[in-house]
């Protein structure tokens, strides 16, 4: 037998009550870092690789280590930041995506100091950097949602 006291005019009104609603902001800020991350990883790859092929001394271990094991922690990170930027997710996230934002930033920095010319190639660090530093940093500190 229900005793319950709930009824059906006293459930929630599915149509006025508001959905979620994300900050479109933060969803495109958080779609430029994950593209500029996974632009960083294919760029880092791929210079590497054309590093490797040129030298007769090269080692496979150094390059499966520096070569392509950064550029996939790079698309592991681009990853946690494109769900992290479609819906809520744990503080420890959102840290490691600002703490990546911050060192892309400071990687940005370096490149305009030391070598500007190189800052707009696609195949360097700076281009990739300078964009998806800010874009996962602001992405990592705007709220998830509307209120």
């Amino acid at each position: 037998m229900d005793t319950s006291t709930r009824t059906r005019s006293n459930l929630p009104n599915r149509t006025t009550t508001p959905g979620i609603r994300f900050f479109r902001s933060r969803r495109l800020l958080g779609a430029i870092g994950t593209l500029a991350l996974i632009g960083l990883g294919a760029a880092h790859t791929i210079t590497n690789a054309v590093g490797f092929a040129a030298d007769p001394d090269a080692s496979w271990p150094l390059f499966l280590a520096f070569g392509v094991g950064v550029s996939l922690v790079l698309w592991a990170i681009a990853v946690i930041a494109w769900r992290s930027s479609r819906r809520r997710v744990g503080r420890v996230t959102r840290v490691v995506i600002a703490v990546v934002g911050v060192l892309l930033c400071l990687m940005a920095v370096n490149v305009l100091r030391v070598h500007p010319e190189i800052i707009f190639s696609p195949a360097g660090p700076g281009l990739w950097s300078l964009i998806g530093g800010p874009a996962l940093l602001a992405a990592a500190l705007l709220p998830v949602r509307v209120r």
